[in-house]
Protein backbone atom coordinates (compact mmCIF):
# COMPACT_ATOMS: atom_id res chain seq x y z
CA UNK A 1 0.00 0.00 0.00
CA UNK A 2 2.82 2.37 0.92
CA UNK A 3 4.57 1.76 -2.43
CA UNK A 4 1.34 2.40 -4.33
CA UNK A 5 0.79 5.68 -2.43
CA UNK A 6 4.35 6.82 -3.19
CA UNK A 7 3.89 5.97 -6.90
CA UNK A 8 0.64 7.93 -7.11
CA UNK A 9 2.22 10.95 -5.39
CA UNK A 10 5.17 10.89 -7.82
CA UNK A 11 2.85 10.85 -10.84
CA UNK A 12 0.92 13.87 -9.50
CA UNK A 13 4.15 15.86 -8.98
CA UNK A 14 5.45 15.00 -12.45
CA UNK A 15 2.17 16.01 -14.07
CA UNK A 16 2.31 19.38 -12.30
CA UNK A 17 5.89 20.01 -13.46
CA UNK A 18 5.04 19.10 -17.05
CA UNK A 19 2.12 21.53 -17.02
CA UNK A 20 4.37 24.43 -15.86
CA UNK A 21 7.13 23.66 -18.38
CA UNK A 22 4.87 24.04 -21.41
CA UNK A 23 4.78 27.83 -20.97
CA UNK A 24 7.21 29.53 -23.38
CA UNK A 25 9.90 31.69 -21.73
CA UNK A 26 9.41 35.42 -21.94
CA UNK A 27 11.70 37.47 -24.21
CA UNK A 28 14.73 39.18 -22.72
CA UNK A 29 13.67 42.38 -21.03
CA UNK A 30 14.72 44.95 -18.46
CA UNK A 31 13.41 44.48 -14.91
CA UNK A 32 9.90 45.84 -14.46
CA UNK A 33 11.11 48.39 -11.91
CA UNK A 34 13.54 49.76 -14.50
CA UNK A 35 11.23 50.08 -17.48
CA UNK A 36 7.65 49.66 -18.57
CA UNK A 37 7.81 49.78 -22.35
CA UNK A 38 9.78 46.58 -22.72
CA UNK A 39 7.25 44.39 -20.89
CA UNK A 40 5.80 42.18 -23.66
CA UNK A 41 2.25 41.87 -22.35
CA UNK A 42 -0.61 43.62 -24.11
CA UNK A 43 -1.95 45.70 -21.24
CA UNK A 44 -5.11 47.71 -21.23
CA UNK A 45 -4.81 51.46 -20.61
CA UNK A 46 -4.42 52.83 -17.10
CA UNK A 47 -6.67 54.47 -14.58
CA UNK A 48 -7.16 57.90 -16.12
CA UNK A 49 -10.85 58.32 -17.04
CA UNK A 50 -11.67 58.53 -20.72
CA UNK A 51 -14.46 60.49 -22.32
CA UNK A 52 -16.69 59.79 -25.22
CA UNK A 53 -15.72 61.75 -28.32
CA UNK A 54 -17.26 65.19 -27.82
CA UNK A 55 -18.99 67.33 -30.43
CA UNK A 56 -15.82 69.23 -31.25
CA UNK A 57 -13.74 66.15 -32.08
CA UNK A 58 -15.06 63.83 -34.76
CA UNK A 59 -13.00 61.45 -36.83
CA UNK A 60 -13.35 58.73 -39.39
CA UNK A 61 -11.76 55.31 -39.82
CA UNK A 62 -8.00 55.12 -40.24
CA UNK A 63 -6.68 53.92 -43.59
CA UNK A 64 -3.29 52.45 -44.40
CA UNK A 65 -0.91 54.55 -46.50
CA UNK A 66 2.14 52.24 -46.49
CA UNK A 67 2.78 48.68 -45.34
CA UNK A 68 5.89 46.63 -44.54
CA UNK A 69 7.80 49.19 -42.50
CA UNK A 70 10.67 47.69 -40.49
CA UNK A 71 10.50 48.74 -36.80
CA UNK A 72 9.73 52.41 -37.57
CA UNK A 73 10.43 55.05 -34.94
CA UNK A 74 10.12 58.66 -36.15
CA UNK A 75 8.27 60.29 -39.05
CA UNK A 76 8.72 63.63 -40.80
CA UNK A 77 6.67 65.12 -43.64
CA UNK A 78 8.35 66.46 -46.78
CA UNK A 79 6.93 68.17 -49.87
CA UNK A 80 7.22 64.83 -51.69
CA UNK A 81 5.88 62.51 -48.97
CA UNK A 82 7.45 61.03 -45.84
CA UNK A 83 10.76 60.05 -44.29
CA UNK A 84 10.47 57.41 -41.56
CA UNK A 85 13.42 56.20 -39.51
CA UNK A 86 13.72 52.44 -39.00
CA UNK A 87 15.52 51.28 -35.89
CA UNK A 88 17.93 48.98 -37.74
CA UNK A 89 19.55 51.96 -39.48
CA UNK A 90 17.56 52.71 -42.64
CA UNK A 91 15.12 55.44 -43.63
CA UNK A 92 11.91 54.59 -45.45
CA UNK A 93 11.33 57.14 -48.21
CA UNK A 94 7.64 57.31 -49.14
CA UNK A 95 6.39 59.36 -52.08
CA UNK A 96 3.00 61.03 -52.56
CA UNK A 97 1.62 57.88 -54.19
CA UNK A 98 2.57 55.69 -51.22
CA UNK A 99 5.55 53.99 -52.88
CA UNK A 100 8.21 52.83 -50.40
CA UNK A 101 11.96 53.00 -51.06
CA UNK A 102 14.13 51.86 -48.14
CA UNK A 103 17.46 53.73 -48.26
CA UNK A 104 20.73 53.34 -46.32
CA UNK A 105 22.12 55.80 -43.80
CA UNK A 106 25.91 56.20 -44.01
CA UNK A 107 27.42 57.22 -40.68
CA UNK A 108 30.86 57.65 -39.13
CA UNK A 109 29.66 55.50 -36.22
CA UNK A 110 27.49 52.49 -37.10
CA UNK A 111 23.97 52.27 -35.74
CA UNK A 112 23.81 49.93 -32.75
CA UNK A 113 20.38 48.29 -32.68
CA UNK A 114 20.05 47.07 -29.10
CA UNK A 115 16.93 46.90 -26.95
CA UNK A 116 15.23 50.25 -27.48
CA UNK A 117 18.29 51.72 -29.18
CA UNK A 118 18.94 52.20 -32.89
CA UNK A 119 18.11 54.87 -35.44
CA UNK A 120 15.52 56.94 -33.59
CA UNK A 121 14.43 60.60 -33.95
CA UNK A 122 14.40 62.68 -37.14
CA UNK A 123 13.90 66.41 -37.68
CA UNK A 124 14.03 68.31 -40.98
CA UNK A 125 16.03 71.50 -41.38
CA UNK A 126 13.93 74.57 -42.22
CA UNK A 127 15.43 74.67 -45.73
CA UNK A 128 15.19 70.92 -46.36
CA UNK A 129 13.46 71.44 -49.73
CA UNK A 130 16.68 72.92 -51.13
CA UNK A 131 19.44 71.75 -48.76
CA UNK A 132 18.17 68.15 -48.37
CA UNK A 133 19.54 68.21 -44.84
CA UNK A 134 17.99 66.77 -41.71
CA UNK A 135 18.96 65.74 -38.18
CA UNK A 136 18.97 62.21 -36.77
CA UNK A 137 19.44 60.67 -33.33
CA UNK A 138 21.02 57.23 -33.17
CA UNK A 139 22.58 54.71 -30.78
CA UNK A 140 26.18 53.59 -31.32
CA UNK A 141 29.09 51.90 -29.55
CA UNK A 142 29.09 48.32 -28.29
CA UNK A 143 26.70 46.31 -26.10
CA UNK A 144 29.07 46.97 -23.19
CA UNK A 145 29.47 50.68 -23.95
CA UNK A 146 26.23 52.10 -25.38
CA UNK A 147 26.03 55.77 -26.38
CA UNK A 148 23.87 58.06 -28.50
CA UNK A 149 24.60 60.92 -30.85
CA UNK A 150 22.82 63.55 -32.95
CA UNK A 151 24.08 64.12 -36.47
CA UNK A 152 23.27 66.13 -39.57
CA UNK A 153 22.46 64.06 -42.64
CA UNK A 154 22.40 65.08 -46.29
CA UNK A 155 20.17 63.19 -48.71
CA UNK A 156 21.15 62.74 -52.37
CA UNK A 157 17.96 60.90 -53.32
CA UNK A 158 19.53 57.46 -52.97
CA UNK A 159 21.10 57.48 -49.52
CA UNK A 160 21.52 59.62 -46.41
CA UNK A 161 25.08 60.53 -45.42
CA UNK A 162 26.43 62.08 -42.24
CA UNK A 163 27.81 65.58 -42.91
CA UNK A 164 28.21 66.97 -39.38
CA UNK A 165 28.06 65.94 -35.72
CA UNK A 166 25.72 68.01 -33.58
CA UNK A 167 26.20 66.15 -30.29
CA UNK A 168 27.74 62.84 -29.28
CA UNK A 169 28.71 60.90 -26.16
CA UNK A 170 25.11 60.96 -24.89
CA UNK A 171 24.90 58.22 -22.23
CA UNK A 172 22.99 55.18 -23.49
CA UNK A 173 21.97 51.67 -22.50
CA UNK A 174 19.92 48.75 -23.78
CA UNK A 175 16.87 50.75 -22.63
CA UNK A 176 16.07 54.38 -21.79
CA UNK A 177 17.79 56.21 -24.66
CA UNK A 178 15.18 58.95 -25.18
CA UNK A 179 15.71 59.96 -28.80
CA UNK A 180 13.05 62.46 -29.86
CA UNK A 181 14.09 65.55 -31.88
CA UNK A 182 12.20 68.78 -32.52
CA UNK A 183 13.48 71.73 -34.55
CA UNK A 184 12.20 75.11 -33.46
CA UNK A 185 13.50 78.51 -34.62
CA UNK A 186 17.29 78.49 -34.18
CA UNK A 187 17.56 75.48 -31.88
CA UNK A 188 17.19 71.71 -31.92
CA UNK A 189 15.40 70.11 -28.99
CA UNK A 190 16.74 66.70 -27.93
CA UNK A 191 15.32 64.26 -25.36
CA UNK A 192 17.71 61.93 -23.55
CA UNK A 193 16.94 58.98 -21.27
CA UNK A 194 18.53 58.13 -17.94
CA UNK A 195 20.43 55.21 -19.55
CA UNK A 196 19.17 52.88 -16.78
CA UNK A 197 21.07 54.95 -14.18
CA UNK A 198 18.27 56.96 -12.51
CA UNK A 199 20.61 59.24 -10.57
CA UNK A 200 21.95 60.68 -13.85
CA UNK A 201 18.62 62.46 -14.32
CA UNK A 202 19.48 64.60 -11.26
CA UNK A 203 23.19 64.97 -12.10
CA UNK A 204 23.84 68.49 -13.40
CA UNK A 205 27.14 67.36 -14.91
CA UNK A 206 25.42 64.73 -17.11
CA UNK A 207 23.17 65.26 -20.14
CA UNK A 208 21.33 61.98 -19.46
CA UNK A 209 17.71 62.20 -18.31
CA UNK A 210 17.34 65.69 -19.72
CA UNK A 211 15.66 67.74 -22.41
CA UNK A 212 18.29 69.76 -24.26
CA UNK A 213 17.93 72.92 -26.31
CA UNK A 214 20.90 72.79 -28.67
CA UNK A 215 21.65 76.06 -30.51
CA UNK A 216 22.25 75.50 -34.20
CA UNK A 217 25.27 77.75 -33.87
CA UNK A 218 26.82 75.10 -31.62
CA UNK A 219 27.82 77.71 -29.05
CA UNK A 220 28.51 76.48 -25.54
CA UNK A 221 29.06 73.10 -23.93
CA UNK A 222 26.50 70.24 -23.79
CA UNK A 223 25.69 70.91 -20.12
CA UNK A 224 24.93 74.54 -21.08
CA UNK A 225 22.13 73.18 -23.29
CA UNK A 226 20.18 71.50 -20.47
CA UNK A 227 16.69 72.98 -20.61
CA UNK A 228 15.01 70.69 -18.05
CA UNK A 229 16.10 67.77 -15.89
CA UNK A 230 14.65 64.90 -13.88
CA UNK A 231 13.43 62.86 -16.86
CA UNK A 232 13.36 59.06 -17.04
CA UNK A 233 12.77 58.16 -20.69
CA UNK A 234 11.12 60.99 -22.66
CA UNK A 235 10.08 59.84 -26.15
CA UNK A 236 7.60 62.51 -27.19
CA UNK A 237 8.09 66.23 -27.75
CA UNK A 238 5.86 68.85 -29.35
CA UNK A 239 5.35 72.58 -29.20
CA UNK A 240 2.14 74.56 -29.74
CA UNK A 241 2.45 78.31 -29.40
CA UNK A 242 4.86 78.89 -26.53
CA UNK A 243 3.93 75.66 -24.75
CA UNK A 244 6.32 72.71 -24.93
CA UNK A 245 4.95 69.25 -24.06
CA UNK A 246 7.01 66.11 -23.41
CA UNK A 247 5.79 62.55 -22.78
CA UNK A 248 7.83 60.02 -20.84
CA UNK A 249 7.66 56.52 -19.41
CA UNK A 250 7.13 55.94 -15.71
CA UNK A 251 8.86 53.23 -13.70
CA UNK A 252 5.76 51.10 -13.16
CA UNK A 253 2.73 52.87 -14.55
CA UNK A 254 2.42 56.61 -13.93
CA UNK A 255 3.65 57.62 -17.39
CA UNK A 256 3.69 61.39 -17.70
CA UNK A 257 3.07 64.32 -19.97
CA UNK A 258 4.89 67.41 -18.74
CA UNK A 259 4.73 71.05 -19.76
CA UNK A 260 8.40 72.00 -19.90
CA UNK A 261 9.82 75.27 -18.66
CA UNK A 262 13.47 76.24 -18.65
CA UNK A 263 15.34 75.28 -15.51
CA UNK A 264 12.59 73.09 -14.09
CA UNK A 265 13.29 69.71 -12.53
CA UNK A 266 10.61 67.08 -13.24
CA UNK A 267 11.51 64.85 -10.36
CA UNK A 268 12.80 61.48 -11.54
CA UNK A 269 13.84 59.45 -9.57
CA UNK A 270 12.98 61.49 -6.47
CA UNK A 271 9.24 61.78 -7.16
CA UNK A 272 6.75 60.65 -9.78
CA UNK A 273 3.02 60.90 -10.47
CA UNK A 274 1.29 63.16 -7.90
CA UNK A 275 4.12 63.05 -5.36
CA UNK A 276 5.44 66.43 -4.29
CA UNK A 277 8.76 67.81 -3.13
CA UNK A 278 10.09 71.35 -2.95
CA UNK A 279 11.83 72.38 -6.15
CA UNK A 280 10.39 69.50 -8.20
CA UNK A 281 7.52 69.58 -10.71
CA UNK A 282 4.51 67.26 -10.76
CA UNK A 283 3.27 66.22 -14.23
CA UNK A 284 0.58 68.05 -16.17
CA UNK A 285 -0.96 64.62 -16.90
CA UNK A 286 -0.25 61.06 -15.74
CA UNK A 287 -1.88 57.80 -16.73
CA UNK A 288 -2.36 56.03 -13.39
CA UNK A 289 -1.23 52.64 -12.14
CA UNK A 290 -1.08 50.79 -15.48
CA UNK A 291 1.46 51.91 -18.06
CA UNK A 292 0.50 53.18 -21.51
CA UNK A 293 4.19 53.57 -22.56
CA UNK A 294 3.71 56.87 -24.41
CA UNK A 295 5.91 57.78 -27.34
CA UNK A 296 5.41 60.44 -30.03
CA UNK A 297 3.03 63.35 -29.44
CA UNK A 298 1.54 66.23 -31.43
CA UNK A 299 -0.71 69.11 -30.37
CA UNK A 300 -3.09 71.79 -31.62
CA UNK A 301 -5.04 74.53 -29.87
CA UNK A 302 -7.41 72.03 -28.21
CA UNK A 303 -5.72 68.63 -27.84
CA UNK A 304 -2.49 66.80 -27.21
CA UNK A 305 -2.43 63.69 -29.43
CA UNK A 306 -0.36 60.84 -27.99
CA UNK A 307 0.84 57.53 -29.40
CA UNK A 308 0.99 54.68 -26.88
CA UNK A 309 2.84 51.36 -27.07
CA UNK A 310 1.58 49.19 -24.21
CA UNK A 311 -1.69 51.11 -24.35
CA UNK A 312 -2.12 50.17 -28.03
CA UNK A 313 -3.97 53.42 -28.62
CA UNK A 314 -3.79 56.83 -30.21
CA UNK A 315 -5.52 59.24 -27.85
CA UNK A 316 -6.48 62.91 -27.70
CA UNK A 317 -6.02 64.64 -24.33
CA UNK A 318 -8.08 67.81 -23.89
CA UNK A 319 -5.62 70.58 -22.99
CA UNK A 320 -8.15 72.25 -20.70
CA UNK A 321 -10.03 69.40 -19.00
CA UNK A 322 -7.43 66.60 -19.49
CA UNK A 323 -10.20 64.25 -20.54
CA UNK A 324 -8.99 61.48 -22.84
CA UNK A 325 -10.70 60.54 -26.10
CA UNK A 326 -9.49 57.30 -27.75
CA UNK A 327 -9.06 57.76 -31.51
CA UNK A 328 -7.49 54.44 -32.54
CA UNK A 329 -7.53 51.20 -30.52
CA UNK A 330 -7.22 48.36 -33.04
CA UNK A 331 -3.79 48.73 -34.69
CA UNK A 332 -1.53 47.50 -31.90
CA UNK A 333 1.52 49.41 -30.67
CA UNK A 334 1.71 53.01 -31.91
CA UNK A 335 5.10 54.76 -31.94
CA UNK A 336 4.71 58.23 -33.47
CA UNK A 337 2.06 60.68 -34.63
CA UNK A 338 2.06 63.69 -36.97
CA UNK A 339 -0.63 66.36 -37.26
CA UNK A 340 -1.40 68.67 -40.19
CA UNK A 341 -4.18 69.92 -42.47
CA UNK A 342 -6.93 68.31 -40.39
CA UNK A 343 -5.34 64.87 -40.55
CA UNK A 344 -3.41 62.70 -38.14
CA UNK A 345 -0.82 60.28 -39.44
CA UNK A 346 0.64 57.60 -37.19
CA UNK A 347 3.00 54.63 -37.42
CA UNK A 348 2.62 51.29 -35.69
CA UNK A 349 5.48 49.49 -33.96
CA UNK A 350 4.31 45.87 -33.89
CA UNK A 351 7.56 44.50 -35.38
CA UNK A 352 9.76 45.69 -32.51
CA UNK A 353 9.70 42.29 -30.78
CA UNK A 354 6.97 43.15 -28.28
CA UNK A 355 3.90 43.33 -30.51
CA UNK A 356 1.85 40.87 -32.55
CA UNK A 357 2.58 41.88 -36.15
CA UNK A 358 0.44 40.94 -39.11
CA UNK A 359 1.84 40.26 -42.57
CA UNK A 360 1.27 43.94 -43.46
CA UNK A 361 3.00 45.46 -40.41
CA UNK A 362 4.38 47.85 -39.64
CA UNK A 363 2.25 50.54 -41.29
CA UNK A 364 1.77 54.25 -41.78
CA UNK A 365 -1.89 55.21 -41.28
CA UNK A 366 -3.97 58.31 -41.95
CA UNK A 367 -6.88 59.45 -39.75
CA UNK A 368 -9.09 62.38 -40.81
CA UNK A 369 -10.28 64.80 -38.13
CA UNK A 370 -13.21 67.17 -38.40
Amino acid sequence: MLKRWILMLSLIVLAGCASESTEAPEPEQAPIEESTEETPTEDTPGDTPTSEADDSLTFGASDSVVEQLDVPWSMVRTDEGWLISERGGTIAVIDADGNLDRQPVVLEEDVLEIGEGGLLGLALTTDFATSRQLYAYHTYGTPGDVRNRVVELTWDGERFEETAVVLDEIPGAQFHNGGRLLLDDDALWVTTGDALVPDLAQDETSIAGKVLRVPLSGAGEPTDWIYSSGHRNPQGLTKVGDTLYASEHGASGHDEVNILEQGNNYGWPLIEADQEQDGLETPWFEVGETSWAPSGIAADDRYVYMATLRGNRLVAIDRETKEVTPLVEDKGRIRDVWLGDGELYFITNNTDGRGNPSNEDDQLYRLTLE
